[in-house]
């Protein structure tokens, strides 16, 4: 009796020692899952999505019908009154280099982050509007915050065409002509855009990752268990919102972007877990792109980082940022230039070019 007792209880202890384990790893990808579902911006708690002023802009607001039925807020952004210092600053190389084509852009799609999506780009649409551009920001999670996770851009991405319709439906041109500037979540978002849309005639990504399941994984620890919670991390966003860190690859929509649109991939912040340099020439590389460039803020003679052999033949051509003030003024006259004048060209057909496959089941 006594030694049925005794195994008993240890079987008991071992099923409580089971649990208690099972519950800390799932508190553990709990933790981790948290933020990549719900990214907040910091920066910008307790202040409102929409200013209701900022110096040297005009913002008018819209709204729109996003790709799931709800409500969308935006706002179309010019430059107005007395500038800001970032205004200021591109004015007084524009003074010394004038831009002469950017007249035939009518909208610059703007878009850095899902949470706060307006307020986080208004410093892109300050240096653009100081150029004379119009600048279209929007929130992608939705009308008060309606969306209650980020599928970062996988859907939201699906919100682009609509927002476009709508800018047409309000234009005096009958086709007016978008492109788009991206940071970040905004990057991988507008990469999927153009690739579906071909209304989008240029594109700046700043700071893009090349797929999520990369980042996510640069972001754990280093151990034989990163294969096992990656996975534990997949089911739970899978379960959660139908997608798993697979479904998000802007490497790979790049590659579905015509060739005589311009694309512009400027790596300005340091390598970190989310975005690396490498990340921005692999998707340089993917590309079909005519019309590419790849620029990167590296100081002095800062070396590139260790590269496959495929990537390093393009190394003469990835051009050094000295800061980013010099990024953004640079950002302007390549929209004056390659941008201008591809959408001034007859563009290409190229019956070969593949489609991108539909995700309207996710």
């Amino acid at each position: 009796m006594r030694k049925h007792r005794f195994r008993h209880l240890l079987i008991l202890l071992f099923l409580l020692l089971a649990g208690a384990g099972a519950v800390r790893v799932w508190f553990y990808i709990e933790g981790q899952v948290q933020p990549i579902l719900v990214p907040l911006n910091q920066a910008y708690t307790g202040y409102s999505n929409l200013p209701k002023k900022v110096l040297g802009l005009h913002m008018e607001p819209f709204t729109f019908k996003g790709w799931d039925g709800g409500e969308m807020q935006a706002v179309l952004v010019s430059k107005e009154g007395e500038e800001s210092s970032r205004q200021l600053t591109v004015m007084s190389d524009l003074s010394v280099n004038p831009v002469e084509k950017l007249g035939v852009i009518d909208y610059v799609l703007l878009c850095v982050d899902w949470d706060h999506g307006i307020r986080s780009a208004l410093p892109l649409a300050e240096t653009l509007t100081a150029a004379g551009l119009r600048c279209v920001l929007w929130d992608p999670r939705g009308m008060d915050n309606r969306r209650p996770y980020c599928t970062h851009g996988l859907r939201e991405s699906r919100d682009v065409p609509l927002l476009i319709d709508a800018l047409e439906a309000g234009s005096e041109r009958s086709e007016p002509v978008v492109v788009a500037v991206g940071q970040g979540y905004g990057a991988g978002l507008l990469l999927r855009a153009a690739a579906h849309d071909k209304r989008i005639q240029g594109l700046a990504v700043i700071d893009a990752y090349a797929s999520l399941r990369q980042s996510v994984k640069r972001m754990l620890p280093d151990s034989i268990l990163t294969p096992v919670v990656l996975e534990l991390m997949n089911l739970r966003m899978d379960r959660t919102v139908g997608m798993e860190c697979f479904d998000v690859a802007p490497v790979e929509q790049a590659s579905f972007i015509d060739r005589d649109v311009p694309v512009l991939v400027i790596h300005l912040t340091r390598d970190n877990p989310v975005c690396t340099l490498a990340d921005s020439l692999t998707i340089y590389h993917r590309l079909c792109s005519d019309k590419r460039e790849v620029w990167a803020l590296l100081r002095g003679d800062e070396p590139l980082p260790s590269l496959s052999p495929r990537q390093r033949d393009i190394l003469p051509d990835v051009k050094r940022l000295f800061d980013e003030e010099t990024a953004m003024t640079s950002l302007v006259h390549w929209l004056d230039g390659p941008v201008a004048d591809a959408i001034l060209s007859p563009r290409i057909a190229d019956p070969a070019r593949p489609v991108p496959t539909s995700d309207l089941h996710l």
